[in-house]
């Protein structure tokens, strides 16, 4: 059996916990305790006399089993905690006393729209959408625990993490008194060869994208006198939004202009097309052509949709015309502008990051595309009477 040690990351936490702040943000290198230390103070938290539900959330069941699940029954066990007994494998709930600390992923919708909870921690959350987030803070009655290593800015840093209700705790590997040596060396020598290693993973801080797709865009003002405007949309439920974004294109001065117009996830058909109708009104709305019974039904609604021409190459074709125009954002377009800074080549341009970062982008090659293939005569595609 071991002893329970604890680091100087856990007091800050613990600290921060009692002085009651909403939310408790964990910026940190790699081995830093972070994790480990939010474990700790959870199950601590769940042995005191009040009764709560602490809700510890990652981006996948794999990742949690792999991670938090396993980290949190190896400390019990290690230092002689754990009673058999009191975890459900099934559920994958212990519960402490009154209390109840159960793990889950963003990916189950009954979850994540679920009941209310007491306190919430989000494992790595960077991996978790900045949508699902919101929905799992409004259900949650008393603290926000986060944590990650800060890869490149996203909403925690560029929102939450300043917020006077906000406690934000930044660690590195010096603050984990009991990291291996021989561990601390090999970090060492990788932030030698890599800068950006070392600023994220070695000192903490907040790095840089690399092997950026877009360089050719700035933040200006949508301009409505373009010569030809149009609307795309991509669609999501549970994890992925749905999106709706307006298209002005200027071909003279080779300039497209972009504004984020929806941007959110569990809307209806029946949501969809208002949002659209109030939105585009009749303008042609460019779709992922991936969901065609959905743009049949928002045209027999009322929408003036159709499907985006897709075929093989279009994404690279599609990413290369974009690369030949000057592409302004609408300074109100939020996650437009998140989509952009993150949109990167996974090595050396033969591959895209473009699971996370393409429900803009996505929509914006469609209308792009066929607005240049098509001009004026696709701007003025007037949708089908069905009624």
């Amino acid at each position: 059996m071991q002893p329970i040690k604890k680091t100087k990351v856990y007091d800050m936490n613990a600290l921060a916990y009692a002085e009651g702040f909403r939310y408790i943000i964990n910026q940190g290198s790699a081995r830093s305790s972070k994790t480990f230390s939010l474990l700790q103070l959870m199950y601590d938290i769940a042995q005191k006399p009040k009764p709560r539900l602490i809700s510890i959330v990652s981006q996948t069941l794999p990742h949690l089993r792999r991670g938090a699940i396993r980290d949190f029954l190896n400390y019990l066990i290690t230092t002689g905690q754990y009673v058999d007994e009191n975890w459900s494998k099934g559920n994958l709930i212990y519960t402490v006393n009154n209390s109840q600390i159960e793990f889950f992923s963003v990916d189950q919708a009954d979850k994540v729209y679920g009941p209310a909870r007491d306190i919430l921690l989000c494992n790595e959350i960077p991996a978790i959408p900045e949508e699902i987030f919101k929905q799992l803070a409004i259900r949650t009655k008393e603290k926000i625990f986060v944590d990650y290593n800060p890869v490149c800015d996203f909403y925690i840093t560029e929102d939450y993490k300043h917020r006077k209700n906000a406690k934000y705790i930044h660690s590195t590997y010096k603050d984990n008194p009991y990291l291996e040596e021989e561990i601390i060396k090999e970090m060492l020598e990788a932030g030698k060869r890599n800068p950006n290693f070392q600023k994220v993973f070695v000192e903490g801080e907040v790095g840089e994208i690399i092997g950026a797709v877009f360089t050719n865009w700035d933040v200006k003002e949508f301009d409505n006198t373009c010569p030809l405007i149009a609307y795309g949309q991509d669609y999501g439920f549970s994890n992925d939004p749905s999106t709706l974004i307006k298209v002005g294109i200027n071909r003279a001065k080779k300039e497209i202009y972009l504004k984020e117009l929806l941007y959110r996830t569990g809307l209806s058909t029946q949501q969809l097309y208002v949002i659209n109708k109030e939105n585009a009104g009749r303008s042609l709305i460019i779709a992922d052509s991936a969901e065609p019974r959905l743009i049949e039904e928002l045209r027999k609604l009322g929408n003036n949709i159709r499907a985006a021409e897709k075929g093989q190459g279009s994404l690279t074709a599609g990413i290369s015309l974009l690369q030949d125009y000057m592409i302004y954002i609408d300074p109100t377009s939020l996650n437009a502008i998140k989509e952009f800074k993150n949109y990167v080549y996974l090595d050396k341009g033969s591959k895209l990051v473009i699971d996370d970062f393409n429900h803009i982008i996505d929509p914006l090659r469609y209308v792009a595309t066929f607005l240049l293939k098509h001009g004026n005569k696709g701007a003025t595609f007037k949708v089908p009477k069905y009624h």
